[in-house]
């Protein structure tokens, strides 16, 4: 008997359980590394369902962001940014072609070209940037103002501590 009812994206997922009663972590409880992983799962599950259904992804909100704000910014200078291989970038800059969110533009460099947002892609990054503000403000709930400005700084601390070694 088949259903005529869409499947639901959340449906799917599997819930990640960041701490897991009766599970003896041993060392992995003292390793910032480790609760900063796990921090990261449970921040990507909820950005999952959150904007699942806008087939979005932290990586690519990012792109768009990015492009947003740099207009012009090249292919390979984005892949700099994101921290990603240019193929990676080039495979998220043809989606977005696709779709009509990202226009390439000829630079003066035949090998390279300049990003874009079209007007769709203005449009959508808006409903973007408030599902994701919505997001932030949920999984960062049980966290003061103070608090956050503070983890994002000790972040911040271990982003630079790790680029100068």
């Amino acid at each position: 008997m088949s259903s005529n009812k869409k499947s639901d994206p959340k449906e799917n997922m599997v819930h990640f359980n960041a701490r897991i009663d009766g599970i003896n972590y041993d060392i992995l409880d003292e390793l910032v590394g480790y609760a900063v992983r796990r921090a990261q799962l449970s921040i990507y599950e909820d950005f999952g369902a959150a904007l699942a259904a806008e087939d979005i992804t932290p990586q690519r909100f990012s792109s768009l962001v990015i492009i947003g704000n740099n207009p012009g910014i090249s292919q390979t200078r984005l892949a700099e940014v994101m921290g990603i291989a240019r193929s990676g970038v080039v495979s998220i800059i043809d989606r977005f072609e696709e779709t009509g969110l990202v226009e390439r533009q000829a630079s003066g460099d035949r090998r390279s070209y300049n990003l874009h947002l079209t007007r769709e892609g203005q449009k959508q990054l808006k409903r973007y940037k408030k599902a994701v503000k919505d997001h932030d403000e949920r999984i960062a709930g049980a966290l003061t103002a103070t608090e956050k400005q503070q983890l994002k700084s000790l972040l911040r601390k271990i982003c630079l501590r790790t680029e100068t070694e």
